[in-house]
């Protein structure tokens, strides 16, 4: 049996673009906000086409060493998914070690950000009270 899947339609405002699938040059539908290049992409199946927009990294200091990847986010869909809640954007935000992630819905990235205001509010604190040790 046969499953058909299709993109999900006004969900975001879209293209045509250019794509190779399997080494064959068709075009589909792209969101307005995606950034890869699906030619270049080359996926082997329809199915595994994605959207992704730019990156937000969020890099650490670290003592005696150059910057590392902590964290990044970025929107993302994934149009001819079997998971009807992927074929809409979300928000992806991974720990930039490990394949898993956490999936957000535009609304929950107000409260992500909070929670990463007050993160960062705790790390300053930190530092002050560090700087103040080492006085």
């Amino acid at each position: 049996m046969t499953t058909t899947v299709q993109p999900s339609k006004g969900a975001t405002e879209t293209r045509i673009v250019p794509a190779l699938i399997d080494g064959q040059r068709v075009f589909l539908e792209c969101a307005s906000w995606c950034t890869i290049d699906h030619v270049r992409d080359n996926q082997k199946f329809l199915e595994d086409v994605w959207h992704s927009g730019p990156f937000a990294d969020l890099e650490v200091p670290r003592r005696g060493n150059t910057p590392g990847l902590m964290a990044y986010a970025r929107i993302g869909m994934d149009p001819f998914s079997r998971d009807e809640q992927m074929r809409v954007p979300f928000i992806f935000v991974e720990d930039g070690n490990s394949a898993e992630g956490s999936y957000m819905e535009a609304d929950h990235a107000e409260t992500f950000a909070d929670n990463l205001v007050a993160f960062a509010e705790k790390i300053r604190a930190m530092g002050r009270a560090l700087k103040a040790v080492s006085a």
